[in-house]
């Protein structure tokens, strides 16, 4: 049995996972997408917090050294499931 959408999203969060991976899996799970996006908030601040989190987590305060580790990083959030708004967020701060 599935949990209720709001412990699958904050477990998930918990895990530093970002908004389209969270909402991908509960695409998955046969959700309603207009209930999806109640749980999500993709407009909230908090993904981006949580996005900064992550970042620091494996990077440091390091800011990247080249455009080619600036991609590696990108990648690193967008597999995390995080919103190119977003990561250019997290990434316009370690600049």
């Amino acid at each position: 049995r599935n949990p209720a959408p709001e412990v699958f999203v904050r477990s998930r969060r918990e895990r530093g996972y970002g908004p389209v991976r969270i909402r991908a899996e509960l695409l998955e799970r046969g959700l309603d997408a207009a209930l999806i996006e109640e749980y999500l908030e993709p407009r909230s601040r908090a993904w981006i917090a949580l996005a900064r989190e992550q970042y620091a987590k494996r990077y440091g305060g390091d800011a990247p050294g080249d455009f080619k580790e600036r991609a590696r990083r990108m990648r690193f959030l967008a597999q995390r499931g995080f919103a190119q708004d977003q990561i250019r967020a997290v990434l316009k701060d370690a600049d």
